[in-house]
């Protein structure tokens, strides 16, 4: 699926998310910057091979990403986001598993496993996982959100990032359906290939 930023969903089988604003973000070193999850509070847990709401627990599992994120690195990963965890204010990009293949580069066709939640809401938007196909499309700018282009570049294949988005780097107050306006987005990404 591809999500503009003028209206809804279009059926493409690819996340071709339209570039927002040209502002960019600091972005964390991947694999730095992993901040300790406390145990105590409220999260919303997000399955990324599935469609429904995202269930509650009292803890959090995974690899701390920030504060508020965390996420469980299995064969389809699981996203922890604190009930009222504040908006982000920079990107946030965090190796949470190595790769050893090719480097993605700007403008190289990537092929990539992904899923994508809301922040304020815990709720999965979009995902290859929950589709059961990987996508394929240009890592450029005017293809997709700001966050990725600035996020992605320099993942090895094989390797999963947790990408931060804060919401001048994604949609703004004009998302697409699924996403609150404003909202920062939390993506995990899987590189599986790149081409130029």
């Amino acid at each position: 699926m591809s999500f503009n930023r003028r209206g809804g969903i279009a059926a493409v089988s690819c996340v071709l998310l339209v570039a927002t604003l040209s502002a960019c973000g600091d972005s964390t070193p991947a694999g730095s910057g992993a901040t300790p999850v406390a145990s105590e509070g409220s999260f919303l847990v997000t399955d990324c091979a599935s469609s429904g709401e995202p269930t509650e627990a009292d803890s959090a599992s995974g690899t701390a990403v920030t504060p508020d994120i965390s996420v469980l690195d299995e064969d389809v990963p699981t996203v922890y986001v604190r009930e009222g965890a504040a908006p982000a204010a920079e990107l946030v990009s965090t190796e949470i598993r190595a790769g050893s293949g090719e480097q993605a580069a700007l403008d190289d066709i990537i092929t990539v496993e992904y899923c994508g939640v809301g922040l304020a809401t815990g709720a999965l938007f979009d995902s290859s996982w929950a589709r059961g196909t990987p996508a394929t499309f240009p890592l450029s700018q005017g293809q997709l959100i700001q966050g990725w282009v600035d996020g992605i570049p320099g993942m090895q294949v094989g390797e999963r990032r947790v990408l931060v988005i804060p919401s001048d780097l994604a949609y703004g107050d004009n998302p697409p359906p699924g996403i609150e306006p404003g909202e920062t987005l939390v993506f995990v990404v899987e590189l599986l290939g790149t081409a130029q």
